[in-house]
């Protein structure tokens, strides 16, 4: 293909990825209901919904569908899309070092507090023994990049990450390892992580003196990409270049 190719491409210009993000109440709204559903289904429900759910699906949907680990690597890919999709070119409200102390603040909130919630909850599995059930770790995770994707790049791809989030949070009830209210629950603590991470980025950023960066990979700086074929003067063989400048 390079060979039959020669031309030219050009990044866009930098957007102004320095914008501020300040606390807002409405923030709160999406973590606070599926939080609260998680607890109130999980600990004054729970015989009455996340029972009769957990054996319809176990009994109809799963099937002998075996316990996979795929869902331990693929939680973590909205928080990777949201670091990197800003450097292949796509416009995002933060530029690449900004998007890092965001992904540091809000996981690290997210571990973090998720530890903590699950020693203090002490919720047991479906299986029975173990006592870290509540909330899942994998949907805090899962939707802490998520809703970093939509703060970022819009619901354009956050609604990809939100969809993918989703299923992980479905599987999680298929191979009967969480119940109902700690995938809600979990959901509901991700989001918050999220905007954590969003709303402490320019306070981290003061207090260690990091400057603003507006380079963000090919949507950073004017970058050219040129492409071009030639051949060997000697030997005829065909060669094919690319060039970068930044």
């Amino acid at each position: 293909m390079c060979l039959c190719l020669c031309g030219g491409a050009r990044a866009q210009y930098a957007r102004d990825t320095l914008d501020r993000q300040s606390f807002r109440p409405a923030q709160l709204i999406a973590p606070a209901l599926l939080a609260g559903a998680g607890l109130s289904i999980h600990f004054l429900g729970h015989d009455a919904v996340e029972v009769p759910i957990r054996t319809f699906v176990q009994d109809n949907v799963r099937k002998g569908v075996p316990a996979s680990e795929v869902t331990g690597y693929v939680r973590w890919v909205p928080g990777a899309m949201h670091l990197s999709l800003g450097l292949l070119g796509v416009p995002s409200r933060h530029a690449f070092v900004d998007r890092s102390i965001e992904d540091v603040i809000s996981f690290g909130f997210c571990l973090g507090g998720g530890y903590l919630l699950k020693k203090a909850f002490h919720g047991e599995r479906p299986g029975g023994g173990e006592f870290d059930s509540f909330p899942s770790g994998h949907c805090m995770i899962a939707f802490t990049g998520a809703e970093l994707m939509r703060m970022d790049y819009g619901w354009a791809w956050g609604g990809g990450a939100y969809a993918l989030a989703a299923v992980i949070g479905g599987e999680r009830l298929l191979v009967d390892r969480h119940w109902l209210g700690d995938v809600l629950a979990g959901a509901g603590f991700g989001i918050l992580s999220a905007h954590v991470g969003g709303w402490l980025l320019d306070p981290v950023k003061s207090l260690f003196g990091i400057p603003d960066v507006g380079w963000d990979g090919l949507s950073g700086r004017r970058t050219a990409v040129a492409f071009h074929a030639s051949a060997d003067p000697l030997s005829g063989t065909p060669l094919a270049g690319v060039s970068v400048s930044f």
